[in-house]
Formats: C-alpha cells, sequence, structure tokens
C-alpha cells in the first residue's frame, strides 16, 4: 500500500514546529540547571579594637576618595549573561573629602586568581572621572565585557588612585571573589 506523498509546504511546517519544540527543549534544559554566580567581598582580617575615649570629636579629612561598591548590568545571572552576550561592571565611588577632585583614576581588573606565578588579566580597564564634588556618590559605567574565559572562580580588584593630600587610603581598594557554582 502506498502513503500518500506530504506537500513540500506541509513538510517544511513540520519541520518547523519540530525545530521549535527541540529549542524549547533544550533551552528548558540549559535554564533549569544554570550555574549560581556569586559575589562575596573577603572578609577583613580581624583588627584589635583601639578604644575611643566616649566624648571624642573626629574631624573629616580634607581630602579623600572611597570605592562604595561594585554592581552588574545585567545581574550576574548565568541565564542571563547567556542571553544578553555580556555584562557592565558599575562602580560606586564617594567623595569623603571637603575639597572638589578632578580626574579621579578609576582601575577595574578581572583575573583568574587559580593561575600559577604571576595572575593574568582577563580584563583590565580604567576610566577617569573628570569631578567629583564632596560628598558626591557617583556610579562609574566600564565598557561591557563580552567574552571571557570560562572559569569557576575570579577576582575582581577595583582601586581608585588616591588623590593628593589624601590620609585614609585603605578604603581605595576593593577586592571581590566571583564564583561561579553548578545548579543545585
Amino acid at each position: 500500500m502506498l502513503k500518500p506523498a506530504i506537500p513540500a509546504t506541509r513538510r517544511a511546517s513540520l519541520r518547523r514546529v519540530a525545530l521549535v519544540m527541540l529549542l524549547v527543549l533544550v533551552s528548558t534544559l540549559i535554564l533549569g540547571c544554570q550555574p549560581l554566580i556569586e559575589v562575596v567581598q573577603p572578609a577583613a582580617p580581624e583588627t584589635t579594637a583601639i578604644p575611643v575615649p566616649a566624648l571624642a570629636t573626629v574631624a573629616p579629612d580634607e581630602r579623600g576618595v572611597a570605592v562604595m561598591g561594585v554592581d552588574f548590568d545585567p545581574p550576574l545571572e548565568a541565564g542571563q549573561l547567556l542571553a544578553s552576550g555580556g555584562v557592565t561592571l558599575l562602580v560606586a565611588l564617594e567623595n569623603q573629602g571637603q575639597v572638589a577632585e578632578s580626574n579621579v583614576r578609576v582601575t577595574a581588573r578581572l583575573f583568574d586568581p587559580s593561575a600559577t606565578g604571576t595572575a593574568v588579566d582577563l580584563a583590565n580597564e580604567t576610566v577617569t572621572v573628570k569631578q567629583l564634588n564632596p560628598g558626591e556618590l557617583r556610579v562609574v559605567r566600564f565598557t561591557q565585557v563580552t567574552e571571557l574565559p570560562i572559569r569557576e572562580h575570579y577576582k575582581l580588584l577595583i582601586e581608585v588612585t588616591p588623590v593628593p593630600g589624601e590620609r585614609e587610603r585603605a578604603d581605595n581598594v576593593k577586592t571581590y571573589d566571583i564564583i561561579v557554582r553548578a545548579a543545585e
């Protein structure tokens, strides 16, 4: 017994439906098993507290800038990173002094901490903020990163160059561990 021939347009339509179903199945499997990405700031070493008299008055430093924190656009979610094709680093800076600062340089370095010997930069960029007024908090956007080698662990180092006369420099550098974990 001969089977009736399926017209070419019907075959093409069936192929498209099968392809869409396959893509839905694959994306469900992939998105359901996305790794988790966590950004962790390493704990500061314990220090011995210096007793301060109860009536102490602390005058703010005349000059000083600080790295306040980081964020990512889009947020570090594996599914969104795969869909968007890249991520932009956002760094919050604050002028903690009493003087407007100009040409404030902020550097972001991303590297593989497990590399033997000297760390090799996977990404390294410096952005200059033309002016940062006293008390101003500014979010600095770095160039979108689209192609990075896949690692389970990255280290992100953010550094703002100290301004002339700055005394407190501990807050000029922040380091973050970015850990990629398999989905549970």
